[in-house]
């Protein structure tokens, strides 16, 4: 079977799609929910969000960002949780 090769105009059209964004935006939620539970397990009270928008070139994104700079990575007197990390990585 041969590769599908598009042209950057087809490209463009595909990335773009309302379905194309619906799915971003599901796959967001998944994520952000288990972030959420992981935060929580943790003991923070961060608050979990999802930002949507279109790249410079058209693609679409969906990202899920929280308000705790210090617990994904940890500091001294902060211990590592990694929520997101964790919650990006389980499916």
């Amino acid at each position: 079977m041969k590769p599908v090769q598009l042209s950057d105009r087809e490209w463009r059209r595909i990335v773009q799609l309302s379905s194309v964004r619906k799915r971003l935006r599901f796959v967001a939620n998944q994520i952000a929910t288990r972030t959420r539970a992981n935060l929580s397990s943790a003991g923070s009270a961060a608050t979990v969000t999802i930002e949507e928008g279109t790249r410079p070139k058209g693609r679409a994104y969906a990202r899920v960002v929280h308000n705790d700079p210090f617990g994904e990575y940890g500091t001294e007197d902060v211990p590592r949780h990694r929520a997101l990390g964790r919650a990006v990585g389980s499916k």
